[in-house]
């Protein structure tokens, strides 16, 4: 075998030793990018693994004794016809047995032994089942601040009342009492006030007996008939 025959075959040797280790090296680059694609991703950390978080606290209830509804637009005309029944049976804790309801001008009950012409305009649902009587009237005359003021102090001073602090600003002057009656006993819920010229009037009574709320719960069900009222009356057309 010649020299130059020899250097020949050792350099093929070479070239194909350099091609199988290229091969090698290719084949194991592809195989960590397979490996790399196919792995699964890390799994999603189980509720026992994840940071504890402290749970968000539930929506607090709308305050009414925050809320203010001097701005609304309330008219002094009938309005019976528009009040929600539904708002009715829950103010009372049923359905409505009868109503006495009356307008401006005519002649009607207007307290306990007093009947006259009225000069307002009044809704009034009582219920048999619970001894309950849902009202609302507002004066067919405007009314001034100066007269709003003093229909609100003289509606803290009644006898057997109590001022309800924390009630909804119902109005500008406005008040809001809580009375013991006694012919019949029970209590009676008012919220009171002046609305532009208008001067609205809602009240809740309950007698007493089986199943008569107590006063606290009385109030809070006379706050919520109230405030539906009164925004009803000042969203109408």
């Amino acid at each position: 075998m010649s020299a130059r025959s020899g250097a020949r075959r050792r350099a093929r040797r070479r070239r194909t030793l350099r091609r199988l280790t290229l091969l090698l090296l290719a084949l194991l680059v592809t195989g960590v990018a397979v490996y790399v694609g196919l792995r699964p991703a890390d799994p999603e950390p189980t509720p026992a693994s994840r940071p504890s978080r402290t749970p968000s606290s539930s929506p607090t209830p709308t305050d009414l004794a925050g809320l203010d509804l001097s701005g609304l637009p309330i008219e002094r005309t009938a309005f019976c016809d528009v009040l929600d029944e539904g708002d009715v049976e829950t103010a009372l804790g049923a359905p409505p047995t009868g109503t006495a309801h009356y307008d401006s001008g005519d002649r009607a009950q207007l307290t306990t032994g007093v009947t006259d012409v009225a000069h307002e305009y009044n809704c009034t649902f009582d219920s048999a089942t619970t001894g309950a009587q849902a009202r609302v009237w507002v004066f067919a005359e405007p009314v001034t601040a100066e007269v709003g003021r003093s229909l609100a102090r003289e509606a803290r001073r009644q006898a057997g009342c109590t001022v309800v602090e924390d009630a909804p600003r119902y109005g500008r002057p406005s008040a809001a009492t809580s009375c013991q009656t006694t012919s019949p006993a029970g209590q009676e819920v008012t919220l009171r006030g002046l609305f532009g010229d208008a001067w609205l009037s809602c009240r809740l009574s309950t007698s007493g007996g089986d199943g008569a709320q107590q006063p606290r719960e009385t109030v809070q069900r006379a706050e919520q008939w109230c405030v539906r009222v009164a925004t009803t009356l000042g969203a109408r057309p």
